[in-house]
């Protein structure tokens, strides 16, 4: 294994563990889906044997490419925007999906997942940046949003996501990361569907600490992970 992998993974490790000491808000547990986007074939495995156990791919046709060539055990994290021309094939590749972003394709998952007789589990993506080139509903529907999920069986929401915005600073990350958490802790105590949606994937590259101080359940880390491994490397994390 690149001795710089794997000292770029426990830098990343090192600093979420950090961020969930300092954070008030931080979760008991931090998941670290590494985002696999550009780096090389033979990375899943060098991924595996450094003790990840979660890789993230926000395009399906590379995530169907790369995945039979890849060890088992790896859980795959759909993590970009999914036409509704792809659902099946997603659905066949990934174990989670990050970026559930309207009724639309809710509905269209609902029933191809009804026909596979199988549940997927989904986050919810909102906007919580309000950032016109990011994808998402807008934070003020993410109730309805989670109430029409529940009457879906085969759609099991595991929480929801946000991105912040390309080089804001900390405050408005911070702000966008908090406005999460908010929705999410009042979806909870509204009770909404049988099971609360506690997750909150969100931070990437530039802001994860922020992001795990403020609360993040899973982090997707690509470029950060990557650097400096391969010098050809573009690996880094999706900006819809």
């Amino acid at each position: 294994m690149p001795t710089r992998l794997r000292q770029n993974l426990e830098d990343v490790r090192h600093r979420i563990s950090g961020a969930r000491e300092r954070g008030e808000h931080a979760a008991a547990a931090v998941r670290l889906v590494v985002v696999t986007k550009s780096a090389p074939p033979d990375v899943f495995g060098l991924l595996q044997a450094a003790g990840v156990a979660d890789v993230g791919e926000n395009r399906v046709q590379a995530a169907s490419e790369r995945k039979p060539g890849a060890p088992a055990g790896l859980t795959w994290h759909g993590i970009g925007h999914l036409q509704r021309n792809k659902v099946a094939r997603a659905i066949d590749v990934f174990d989670v999906f990050h970026a559930l972003d309207s009724t639309r394709l809710a509905r269209r998952l609902e029933a191809v997942l009804g026909d596979a007789d199988r549940s997927w589990p989904v986050y919810l993506q909102v906007n919580a940046a309000a950032d016109p080139a990011k994808g998402g509903i807008a934070p003020e529907e993410t109730i309805a949003f989670v109430k029409e999920l529940a009457v879906l069986p085969h759609l099991d929401c595991q929480g929801f996501m946000t991105m912040g915005r390309l080089e804001s600073d900390e405050a408005d990350c911070r702000a966008a990361f908090a406005l999460l958490r908010e929705l999410r802790d009042d979806v909870v105590r509204l009770g909404v569907g049988e099971t609360a949606p506690a997750g909150l994937s969100m931070g990437m590259t530039d802001d994860y600490e922020w992001a795990v101080e403020e609360g993040a359940t899973v982090v997707r880390v690509g470029r950060a992970v990557f650097e400096g491994v391969w010098d050809d490397s573009d690996a880094g994390e999706p900006r819809p």
